[in-house]
């Protein structure tokens, strides 16, 4: 009994992950598959998982919440990287106009727009080249060994390290997307100029078709430094997983 109640907590961490994790969240992503995955994984991990004594229907509930909110936790801050780069793509779209071309996308559940989609395929297509997806489901693995199951209890130094990574995601977010705004405000400055100028001229629709080719030209230029950025900084979704992991021992 013991053993099938250590298969439903094993299950319950590993799917609450897999549902929030990068590539497995989407909405694409059928749930049979996702299911599938997860009953892989729990058949992968139960030999290694620590043993556990046979618990009552009362405390099995209780630790049934315990690991798929642990799940959850670690499968949104698996996210974090993916949630930056998307930001930086929202930012840049406001600044060039593509805000207002906003539509629901069901495969990223979001309203999202040109930059933020190509910057986030970009991102998936690099999280794939760096082979970080078997990582990222190494580490989960390895949570089994660090954090027992039912032994989770949130420390002063776990809330410590979420709030550090949400503000590293913001930085990145930024970094991002400084180049592109940088350039666009460029552009904005030698629009004003020209419509103080020559105040004839019709500077709104100027600067609509414009700025969509300035930003697709210098979005080209600093492909190879993007690319080069997300590969620097994407294995941090494995390193943010692991602090958050270890910051329970």
């Amino acid at each position: 009994m013991a053993t099938i109640q250590a298969t439903v907590l094993i299950f319950c961490r590993i799917l609450a992950f897999v549902v929030l994790c990068p590539i497995f969240s989407q909405q694409n992503f059928p749930s049979l598959a996702k299911i599938v995955i997860g009953m892989a994984l729990t058949v992968l991990c139960l030999p290694t998982a620590p043993a556990i004594p046979e618990l009552s229907l009362f405390m099995l509930t209780v630790f049934v919440i315990k690991e798929v909110l642990f799940g959850m936790a670690m499968g949104y801050l698996s996210q974090l990287v993916f949630t930056g780069v998307e930001i930086a793509g929202q930012l840049i779209d406001f600044q060039v106009g593509f805000s207002m071309a906003q539509a629901y996308d069901p495969t990223l559940q979001i309203a999202s727009s040109q930059y933020g989609k190509t910057y986030y395929w970009l991102t998936i297509a690099v999280f794939f080249g760096l082979d970080l997806h078997h990582r990222l489901i190494t580490a989960l693995l390895l949570s089994f060994r660090i954090v027992p199951l039912g032994s989770v209890v949130i420390q002063g130094t776990t809330v410590e390290g979420i709030v550090k990574l949400f503000s590293q995601m913001m930085v990145m977010a930024v970094n991002l997307a400084a180049p592109m705004i940088i350039a666009l405000l460029l552009v904005d400055l030698v629009l004003g100029v020209i419509s103080r100028s020559i105040p004839q001229i019709n500077i709104l629709m100027m600067s609509l078709s414009m700025k969509t080719a300035i930003s697709f030209v210098v979005f080209l230029l600093l492909l190879p430094n993007v690319l080069s950025y997300l590969g620097k900084h994407l294995p941090d979704t494995v390193r943010y997983l692991q602090e958050f992991i270890e910051s329970f021992q």
